[in-house]
């Protein structure tokens, strides 16, 4: 019998941002991407916008130093990254086309990656699709924005402290409509899309969901990397 391959899906580590423990979440996890043959890096790795780096050249250069490093952790398995709002910014898929050309290993996706039954994104069409003109138009008000400075990283630090951001997402984006949203959205994508999907991954939302069943497909986000929040990677089938 062919032994079962696993995979693992893992989104919103905001890494740069002051308010991220997105690295520690991540090294607390480093066996498990090391023995995955499949890792899906699902957006808003980096957090291009309230990076604390100092400049977009030195927060592009760590970037791509971070994944140069996650690769070596496991150089046999297929890398597969997903944009999110917060490093969909044009000089992160610049980069990551570089990547894809120095690793046969790597690719990266816009919006969705599928493998088997299990299909992934990053989740921001919640949002996208609220925003005048479309997904394209909300990510290019992040990848527009200045990096934000001091003040407003101390406001939003207040908010954290509070706890407010992870009690605001489960307001917005309530399970039963956040999966239907999701349905609706990729059953767009084409006729029988999803006619052999069983699971749907995704982010964006730091709402955590594992298996959550909703009409025939299970649903599957890890959380956020955020101070106060929780994240555990998600794994699944590769065939």
């Amino acid at each position: 019998m062919q032994a079962t391959l696993t995979g693992l899906f893992i989104s919103d580590l905001h890494l740069f941002s002051q308010r991220s423990i997105g690295q520690a979440y991540w090294n607390q996890n480093r066996e498990l991407v090391s023995a995955a043959k499949v890792v899906v890096l699902g957006g808003d790795i980096f957090d291009i916008r309230w990076s604390q780096l100092g400049s977009l050249d030195a927060t592009i250069h760590a970037a791509n130093e971070w994944v140069e490093t996650a690769i070596a952790l496991n150089p046999t398995a297929n890398w597969v990254y997903l944009l999110g709002n917060h490093d969909c910014h044009p000089r992160i898929t610049t980069m990551l086309e570089s990547m894809a050309e120095r690793h046969g290993n790597f690719e990266w996706r816009s919006t969705i990656w599928r493998n088997g039954g299990s299909v992934f994104l990053h989740g921001d069409v919640l949002d996208g699709e609220r925003h005048i003109g479309g997904l394209h138009a909300y990510r290019k008000s992040f990848h527009e924005d200045r990096q934000k400075g001091r003040i407003e990283n101390l406001l939003y630090s207040a908010v954290i402290q509070t706890r407010l951001h992870g009690l605001i997402p489960r307001l917005r984006h309530t399970q039963k409509k956040t999966c239907e949203r999701l349905i609706h959205y990729l059953e767009r994508q084409g006729e029988g899309f999803l006619d052999d999907i069983d699971n749907i991954y995704f982010g964006h939302t730091h709402v955590p969901m594992y298996g959550f069943q909703y009409g025939r497909f299970q649903f599957y986000n890890v959380g956020s990397g955020i101070r106060h929040m929780k994240l555990i990677p998600a794994t699944f089938e590769v065939r």
